[in-house]
């Protein structure tokens, strides 16, 4: 559970005492009752102004001793929390902004978690926009580097998984499987210069059986390890020569070489 749903949780037990005393002072917290008293039912909304003690305040709705609808709730640490509640936890649309970080959330909220759809906007000037659940970014979602990297995809627990596409601001481009943030499955990169490399990853290196294309029209094809061509594979040149056989560290260390006679 994240902190500020921690404190929401210390608030809500001393906001039900403090309510059933609407209108006076009490040992901890300071409470001051806006709405009129005349012809208030037993659950009617009301508005309320709250300061504790350890500087928290919350101004908003209230209903049965809990935040109920529209209220702003600032925390001592400087967060801040604007939008819907729901028997005392943020709920449907609502907007916070955390001091710590200087990140701001607006978006969709269910039983005190980012919840659906929103918007995170970081101080470094990155943003995530897309699915949230139980306060981690989860589904499909855009993220945007302020350094001009765009991805577009799946997540998981707020990491990169499933399946996605990455484009770098250099002109790179990397289609293909994810898990826990990093390149792993089957996937194609291309390079801005026009290599393409498609094949397997793990850990975001060439790993396995794979197929590089470089941009001066030679290719291999065979297979791979720590993104260099490692085992058996064969290896076309430009100018016709083929090297197949045994690779270490991109190096053919067991195999032969042959030239092919291009037709006239």
């Amino acid at each position: 559970m994240k902190k500020y749903n921690l404190l929401f949780y210390a608030c809500l037990m001393a906001g039900s005492v403090a309510a059933q005393n609407v209108g006076t002072d009490n040992s901890k917290n300071k409470v001051m009752d806006k709405s009129p008293k005349k012809n208030r039912e037993a659950h009617d909304v009301y508005n309320v102004l709250y300061k504790y003690d350890n500087g928290d305040v919350y101004e908003g709705s209230l209903r049965d001793g809990k935040f109920e609808g529209y209220g702003i709730y600032r925390w001592a640490d400087g967060n801040v929390y604007e939008g819907l509640f729901h028997e005392g936890l943020q709920e449907k649309e609502g907007t916070a902004f955390y001091l710590e970080k200087c990140n701001t959330y607006k978006g969709e909220w269910h039983q005190g978690m980012r919840h659906g759809k929103g918007v995170l906007r970081m101080a470094n000037g990155d943003t995530y926009e897309g699915d949230w659940e139980n306060d981690r970014r989860t589904g499909f979602g855009v993220f945007r580097s302020s350094s001009g990297d765009v991805y577009m995809g799946q997540w998981l627990d707020d990491l990169r998984n499933g399946q996605g596409t990455y484009k770098y601001a250099n002109g790179d481009v990397y289609i293909g499987q994810w898990v826990n943030g990093e390149k792993e499955g089957y996937g194609c990169y291309r390079y801005a210069n026009g290599a393409i490399y498609e094949g397997a990853f793990v850990l975001s290196e060439f790993e396995g059986e794979g197929t590089y294309l470089y941009n001066d029209g030679a290719v291999y094809v065979g297979h791979f390890h720590h993104g260099v061509r490692h085992g058996y594979g064969i290896y076309r040149t430009t100018n016709g020569q083929v090297l197949s056989g045994y690779w270490a560290n991109n190096s053919l260390i067991d195999g032969s070489s042959k030239l092919k006679k291009k037709r006239s």
